[in-house]
């Protein structure tokens, strides 16, 4: 769906909205495109694809959803089974929808070698399916940094990726509000890892996800190291925020992209 900016909101701030009436929302606020959260199976299967079309919203990208993780970071056999069929109905959705970028999280790295054949190796055979399913019909698949383990620094998220083989759809997306939690600046992050795809929120202290420009994050600084940046700039605060009044504070979220990226997007 062609567009003048690439300004986007992500469902999972409008939770326990249904998915498509987040979208129906986030496009009356005056957004082109949204990052779908499915918030149960219903919203991940290709059909939902009428439903989200309804809204006259682009879904220019997909979270893996929060509720079904452990599907796909499970060593079990049969749940293995189960995470990669419902990888292939997410990625179906994706291309049913014109979707780019798939969202991920780091798995969590074993150094003990019978913990790594026995637990990690099912749940990395489970992201490189994903990945050549994501491939097969020209998807990102973008591995969000992660305050904790592997993705907590620029260095430790493109080594994560690049142990998953030189595989060209496999591309960093970086959340300003957990690189904060990390103790690294958004910016510096955005910088050395030139991601693919963004999550936007602010943070302050011990408050975390805020809406973008409510908080201490220097958004110029973000809006310099996103020089040449092609992706989509995707509006993740957390939902508490956006428990009332939902259309004045959409309103508010995309007045405070245009005015910082203006001819930039």
């Amino acid at each position: 769906m062609a567009s003048k900016n690439k300004y986007s909101f992500s469902t999972a701030a409008l939770y326990p909205r249904s998915a498509a009436e987040s979208l129906r929302l986030i496009a009356e606020a005056g957004f082109s495109h949204a990052e779908l959260m499915p918030q149960c199976f219903a919203d991940a299967r290709e059909n939902f694809a009428k439903a989200a079309e309804k809204s006259g919203i682009h879904v220019a990208s997909i979270h893996y959803p929060l509720a079904m993780f452990s599907m796909l970071y499970n060593s079990s056999e049969g749940m293995v089974q189960e995470a990669r069929r419902f990888g292939n109905e997410l990625v179906r959705l994706c291309s049913a929808l014109g979707t780019e970028v798939l969202v991920i999280h780091p798995h969590e790295m074993q150094k003990d070698p019978i913990l790594k054949q026995r637990l990690e190796e099912p749940i990395r055979d489970n992201i490189l399916l994903l990945a050549e399913a994501c491939e097969a019909v020209g998807l990102i698949l973008a591995i969000e940094n992660s305050p904790k383990g592997v993705g907590r620094s620029p260095e430790g998220l493109l080594s994560y990726i690049a142990s998953l083989g030189n595989n060209k759809v496999i591309r960093p997306a970086i959340d300003t509000t957990e690189a904060c939690e990390a103790g690294i600046d958004p910016a510096e992050f955005i910088i050395k890892t030139q991601p693919a795809h963004l999550h936007l929120s602010d943070h302050a202290g011990n408050e975390k996800h805020i809406p973008a420009g409510e908080g201490e994050n220097d958004w110029h600084a973000i809006k310099r190291a996103l020089e040449g940046y092609q992706g989509y700039y995707t509006l993740e605060p957390l939902y508490r925020y956006y428990i009332d009044e939902p259309v004045k504070k959409l309103a508010k979220a995309f007045e405070f992209l245009a005015g910082l990226f203006e001819g930039n997007a």
